[in-house]
């Protein structure tokens, strides 16, 4: 952990400083799109940043009414949306202390908490992100890791919280961490599950293969697919296999609609296109209000990614 005085020092060249919460501009028009590791401006949700203290700082984001991946059918704040709007102003709060675009960011740990929330329908969501920074490290004087938690507010109610942890390397530091893996993309599965029974109106956004084993799918990766194939990458993104952990809980509950509560992730291993996933599910705990599952994403008996959830109870 750094000094104060250091985090400070990192922290100090963030542009706008004031009261974020009576900034009527904290909405207006959205960030730069390589600040959030975007390409299209569609899939850019952070609208603004102001910094209220020395580690302290609101992200404007706004989320649209209707989505052709994320949403809920009830009305409720999406917890795959939820994530995805901090992992930007993670990487934009990174960006904006001086990381440069070329460095690569590992988040080894996530986690989301959704409250109980009815978002108007009429309009797009306009989300005030208030973040502290709980932790940093610097490296050479640039910033290395941070840990950062978030509270998700609209028309002053809080509808959810989360936590992220990131890593920063330069681009030498990633490819020794990664070492030699083939760099193959892999051709779409065309023995997807039904995408009714995971919660989507399109193939496309199935992440599962047809099980052959009870509570086991393989993960099947669509390289082309446009909200988490937005700009190229080089391994399976972590977005994605959040997302595959839902679906995975959505199929093993038989409820399409399910989504969570809360969920903490931990990321072991960068999951490589070359590799045989399977995605795992085992249920902790059951009650009436929904019920708790550990999801594993598997290689070779391999832990690559744990994800523990409260699944959300049916209305």
């Amino acid at each position: 952990m750094v000094s104060a005085t250091a985090a400070m020092v990192a922290l100090a060249i963030l542009g706008r400083v004031g009261d974020p919460m009576r900034n009527e501009a904290l909405f207006e028009a959205s960030v730069k799109r390589e600040l959030v590791h975007k390409r299209s401006v569609s899939e850019v949700f952070l609208t603004d940043f102001v910094q209220s203290s020395s580690r302290r700082f609101v992200a404007g984001a706004q989320w649209p009414r209707w989505h052709v991946f994320y949403g809920s059918s009830d009305g409720s704040p999406d917890s795959a949306l939820m994530a995805e709007t901090l992992r930007q102003a993670v990487i934009f709060l990174s960006h904006l202390c001086g990381v440069p675009l070329t460095h690569k960011f590992l988040m080894p740990h996530m986690g989301i908490s959704v409250e109980a929330a009815a978002l108007d329908p009429l309009v797009p969501a306009q989300v005030a992100v208030e973040l502290d920074v709980k932790d940093m490290k610097l490296s050479a004087g640039q910033l290395s890791a941070l840990t950062v938690s978030a509270r998700f507010v609209v028309d002053g109610t809080s509808i959810g919280e989360g936590m992220a942890a990131a890593r920063i390397v330069n681009p030498a530091t990633y490819e020794r961490f990664r070492g030699a893996v083939p760099s193959e993309l892999p051709a779409p599965g065309e023995d997807l599950l039904a995408c009714v029974d995971v919660g989507h109106a399109t193939q496309r956004n199935v992440m599962l293969g047809q099980s052959s084993r009870p509570f086991v799918w393989p993960l099947r990766v669509d390289p082309t697919h446009p909200i988490f194939f937005d700009h190229p990458l080089d391994h399976v993104p972590g977005m994605l296999l959040v997302e595959a952990a839902r679906q995975a809980v959505r199929a093993a509950c038989s409820r399409p609609d399910a989504d969570f509560s809360l969920f903490e992730a931990e990321f072991m291993k960068l999951v490589e296109f070359s590799y045989p996933v399977d995605v795992a599910v085992t249920q902790l705990e059951s009650n009436d209000a929904g019920g708790v599952m550990r999801v594993r994403l598997l290689h070779k008996e391999d832990t690559l990614m744990s994800l523990v959830a409260r699944v959300k109870g049916s209305r």
